[in-house]
């Protein structure tokens, strides 16, 4: 390659283009994969009577193939053949350069090699398969993709990614095979003990995690759970119905008082009325601390039609899904969560989930009942104080 002017020139030309426009992230498509390809051009191509045009064509094709990555990562070898011609046009003839296209398209991927000067140049670009370096390549290859591509691997994708590659890809040349089949064979049975060894490492974690799985714990875990929201429903439902007798016997008192036309004093007339607006602001209080005790204590039961229509958000369990079901069809589904432990522990979990959205209305509306029995009471007594004062 040396001796060749033009090629020489050729060489120095894509590496100051190299040095000059490729972005550092290329750490594996960059000059030193161009310069090893075009080392391996030259060394298999001794065993080949090779014209010295042909040679001279095939060393400008290793030197150009990969140039296109200056521009674009997908499809780079059209822009290959444009950054050859812009080069070679005009210095150059038309028919050598039409062939020097020819063989860096040859170098797609999958593309199969039509001719001994393309599968001269497909084994030298694959040449690291058949190299000890090739795990030391593979990773500047992984790293580039993070860099450029985003995409990102495990260690045991990475390594069937290479072993699949080192399966698809073939040597062409009978020099290829002869010097380089053994070694990527090993290359092989590399990747090939690493998917293994992940392979037991992933069984052995499932095997320990296995018993927890399917161990007694994780039915313990539900029963408590559901104990759990079953007490507090409970607790839930006492308080509404608390809250409910008094303020129903509050509200009883007052409207019986109203009724009667009650009197607590004979000195005027102001005076028979002037405990109207505390006890009315008590029984309004009331009325609205029923309301909010009734609506926690309501039951809120779900139709067939919505199990129907979002079956994954509903669970067979809850009995507000399954009231409007056929027996058989009930049955039949209860008969597949039997046989799929999974669905079942899913469909437990909805339950819960519902279960807890539940809580969280009566709770909600407790809350409001207690705040405004509360507030209805101390603004009573205020209100009873404050005329007693003032009557005095």
């Amino acid at each position: 390659m040396k001796s060749n002017t033009i090629v020489k020139d050729a060489a120095e030309y894509v590496f100051n283009l190299f040095k000059d426009k490729l972005p550092g992230d290329y750490v594996y498509h960059n000059y030193n994969h161009t310069a090893e390809t075009a080392k391996a051009c030259k060394k298999l191509s001794k065993s080949y009577n090779l014209t010295s045009r042909d040679y001279e064509v095939l060393m400008l094709a290793a030197i150009f193939h990969d140039t296109g990555y200056i521009t674009t990562y997908e499809n780079h070898e059209e822009e290959s053949v444009k950054f050859m011609k812009e080069y070679l046009t005009g210095n150059y003839s038309d028919e050598d350069i039409s062939e020097i296209e020819s063989l860096i398209l040859s170098t797609k991927y999958r593309t199969v090699p039509d001719g001994s000067l393309q599968e001269i140049l497909h084994d030298a670009d694959y040449i690291n398969l058949g190299n000890k370096s090739f795990d030391h390549r593979a990773d500047l290859l992984r790293i580039e993709w993070e860099r450029i591509l985003q995409k990102t691997y495990t260690e045991e994708e990475w390594a069937q990614i290479q072993l699949q590659f080192l399966l698809d890809t073939q040597f062409k040349t009978e020099e290829a095979v002869l010097n380089y089949n053994e070694q990527k064979e090993m290359n092989i049975l590399k990747q090939r003990a690493k998917i293994d060894k992940f392979t037991k490492e992933s069984d052995k974690d499932k095997s320990k995690a296995k018993p927890v799985k399917d161990g007694r714990g994780i039915e313990t875990l539900y029963r408590s759970v559901y104990d759990y929201h079953i007490s507090l429903t409970s607790i839930a439902d006492n308080k509404a119905n608390m809250m409910i007798s008094i303020n129903t016997i509050i509200i009883s008192i007052v409207i019986t008082l109203f009724g009667t036309g009650f009197t607590f004093s004979s000195q005027s007339e102001f005076a028979s009325v002037r405990f109207v607006f505390p006890m009315a602001f008590l029984l309004l209080t009331s009325l609205l601390a029923v309301v909010f005790a009734i609506l926690s204590a309501r039951p809120n039961v779900t139709t067939k039609e919505k199990y129907e229509l979002s079956k994954k958000d509903s669970s067979i369990l809850f009995f507000g899904n399954f009231a409007q079901l056929q027996l058989r069809e009930f049955v039949d589904k209860i008969k597949e969560l039997k046989q799929q432990k999974d669905e079942l522990y899913e469909s437990m979990s909805i339950d819960i989930y519902y279960l807890g959205s539940v809580l969280i209305r009566k709770y909600n509306f407790l809350s409001w009942s207690y705040n405004i029995f509360m507030f209805g009471m101390v603004i009573c007594a205020v209100g009873f104080v404050i005329i007693m004062l003032f009557s005095y």
